[in-house]
Parts: structure tokens; sequence; C-alpha cells
């Protein structure tokens, strides 16, 4: 008897939800949309003493902060930070940042995966180290965001040399090369 009881009670249960189902999808109009945004939110502000050197690692093809605690890189004119899971652009090296999805980041940030160019920045670092002033690779001093420039004249200060991925030659001190 319990059991009959029991099954009634579940029959009738599924009985009502199912109704309950129905309703609510006949109800629900056949253009329904599900939006979900999340606001990651600007990163920490990048803080240094002085512009970050900037030099070039050929494998990716791009150029890199080095000597500062930020991932941070140069292409296509604008700077690149890596801070927890997400990418950020600015047209400066001290933001203000720009959330960027992966998916529409330059090719060679997308190619490689972030412990790689860690691995190609440290290597790079190293001879840019013990080259010191005689430091043959392309680099340049990172530009501040707009409206954020010093009083000083930087500009064209980096001693530059090499192939220039971005033109051949010198770069011109303000995170470009020529061309």
């Amino acid at each position: 008897m319990r059991r009959k009881i029991t099954r009634v009670a579940l029959n009738g249960f599924a009985l009502l939800l199912g109704v309950t189902l129905m309703q609510s999808v006949r109800a629900t109009p056949a253009f329904a949309e599900v939006n979900i945004n999340v606001n990651i939110g600007a990163p920490p502000p990048v803080v240094v003493r002085e512009r970050p050197t900037m030099v070039y690692l050929a494998e990716p093809g791009m150029f890199v902060a080095i000597g500062v605690p930020y991932d941070i890189y140069f292409l296509s004119g604008r700077y690149y930070y890596m801070h927890g899971d997400n990418w950020f652009w600015a047209s400066g090296y001290d933001g203000p940042w720009v959330v960027v999805q992966r998916r529409s980041l330059p090719p060679g940030l997308q190619k490689y995966k972030i412990v790689q160019l860690r691995e190609f920045r440290e290597r790079e670092y190293k001879v840019y180290k013990v080259q010191g002033s005689k430091f043959k690779g392309q680099h340049f001093s990172a530009e501040p965001g707009k409206g954020k420039h010093d009083n000083d004249d930087h500009q064209g200060n980096n001693n530059s040399q090499g192939n220039n991925s971005q033109g051949g030659g010198k770069s011109n001190g303000r995170g470009r090369g020529r061309g």
C-alpha cells in the first residue's frame, strides 16, 4: 500500500513538473537569447621607475619588455600586457589598458603560450645583460601612454641596430621601427 501511494505521488509530481515545463516553453518566444557579460576590469597599473627596455625576439617576431616584473609585448603598434589569464592592450607601456580577447590577439601572441614567451624573453635578456651597451640586438625604450610622456626628449637615444622586421634599420625610439 505504501509503495502504491509513493508511486502515485511521484507520478503526480512528474506530471506537474511536465505541465509546468510545457507552459514555460510555450511562453518563451522563439527568438529568445541569452547574453552573459563578464566585466574583467582593468588590471593593476604598470608601475616602473623608468621606461622599460624593449628587445626584439626573433622567434615570435615581437618586442618584449625586459628587467620589469610584467609580461609586456610590443607589436603592430600596440603594447600587450598579460595579467592573470587575461590579455590587455594599450598605446603605451603604462596603459590605460583595454581587455582583448585571445582570438583578437596578433598571431605571434596567439601562437605561443605565455611560458614559451617568457623563455624567449629570458634568453634574450641574458644576452642583453652580458653585452650591456654593446648589445647588437634591436631594442628601444618603451613609450608611456598618450598624455603621459616625460618632459625629457628621450627619442632616438637607443642605439638599436640590426634588421628590424618592421622596415629594416634602427627603431625610432617611439616603440615603432622605421617603415
